[in-house]
């Protein structure tokens, strides 16, 4: 709340947003340190490496160790993991509410073949290879691997932006199906067939990684937009939530379960495909269970949506 704490604890943001908004040619500036570094094969960034084929990749949040394996899981994590996930299962499960983990895989882990070769791995499982085995093993929860199918669909289409982050609306639409099936053995009405629409794609100035070396232009992006057919696109309700970060979308005619889903990043082109086949869904950012609302919305399933690189946290909590 607003005071002295508060002041101190968001002052970092704060001026960081001001010196964003008034240091002179900020844009320009960084532009030709970006084109500086190019020319000399570096990547401008320490958030952004410059692959092959024009593709772009996110190096922070300790992604490249994850990427190459130099930091796997011990059984100590492992069973921390465990712990925090069973702890929101067991908490859901007694108010008769299921719960469903997703995991949104990395560009890398999709597109390894465009890192940087310098970038050798050093092992070839994955923290995510690690989880699955540990919770097959010893825990009740259900987690949604995506990845086998986005890899199949690479052949025949790009699933991740070229120069963003994230997934694009193809990839989404196949996690979307993927966790759809899964659910389907839970809630036989549930629509879990293909998404009625058209797939677009257009040329498009470059994503957030290429707006982090300020070269959109130097680094075009083919968007792969999704156009649900009329009538079946879910709605944004005007009811009032606890938090600004909660969004709630209703689907008229919808014959899917009421659903909690927790979302990052990944979850913006997710989400509204999911909302497609839900009555009703209430969006929540972050990973934190939100146990007001989940009392008052009192859903069928609650969704966890996160990125794989997440994992390099010590749990859920620690992200």
């Amino acid at each position: 709340r607003p005071g002295w704490g508060w002041s101190i604890v968001s002052f970092p943001r704060r001026f960081e947003r001001y010196w964003n908004d008034s240091f002179a040619f900020r844009w320009y500036l960084i532009r030709a340190h970006s084109l500086a570094k190019l020319s000399l094969g570096v990547s401008p960034s320490p958030k952004a490496l410059v692959g092959e084929d024009g593709y772009l990749f996110y190096a922070a949040e300790r992604s490249v160790d994850y990427f190459r394996g130099t930091d796997p899981f011990t059984a100590a994590d492992l069973a921390r993991w465990r712990d925090d996930l069973e702890s929101r299962r067991q908490w859901l499960a007694e108010r008769g509410i299921r719960y469903l983990v997703v995991v949104a895989p990395n560009k890398e882990t999709i597109y390894g073949e465009y890192m940087p070769h310098a970038l050798r791995k050093v092992r070839t499982d994955s923290r995510l290879d690690q989880l699955l085995a540990y919770l097959a093993a010893n825990s009740s929860i259900d987690i949604v691997d995506v990845r086998g199918a986005l890899t199949a669909a690479k052949p025949h289409q790009r699933v991740y932006h070229k120069t963003d982050t994230h997934w694009n609306d193809a990839g989404a639409m196949i996690a979307a199906r993927e966790i759809l099936a899964r659910m389907k053995a839970w809630f036989p009405d549930l629509d879990a067939g293909p998404f009625a629409g058209e797939l677009r794609v257009h040329a498009a100035p470059g994503g957030d990684l290429a707006r982090i070396l300020a070269l959109e232009d130097r680094f075009p992006e083919q968007r792969y937009d999704w156009l649900p057919a009329a009538g079946h696109e879910a709605r944004t309700t005007g009811a009032e939530t606890a938090a600004r970060e909660q969004v709630v979308m209703e689907c008229a005619g919808c014959t899917g379960p009421k659903v909690v889903m927790n979302n990052d990043s990944f979850g913006e082109n997710l989400a509204p495909l999911l909302a497609q086949r839900f009555r009703r869904t209430a969006l929540v950012e972050g990973s934190r269970l939100d146990r007001p609302l989940i009392e008052r919305e009192r859903p069928a399933i609650v969704i966890q949506e996160f990125v794989e690189r997440a994992l390099m946290c010590p749990d859920l909590r620690g992200c």
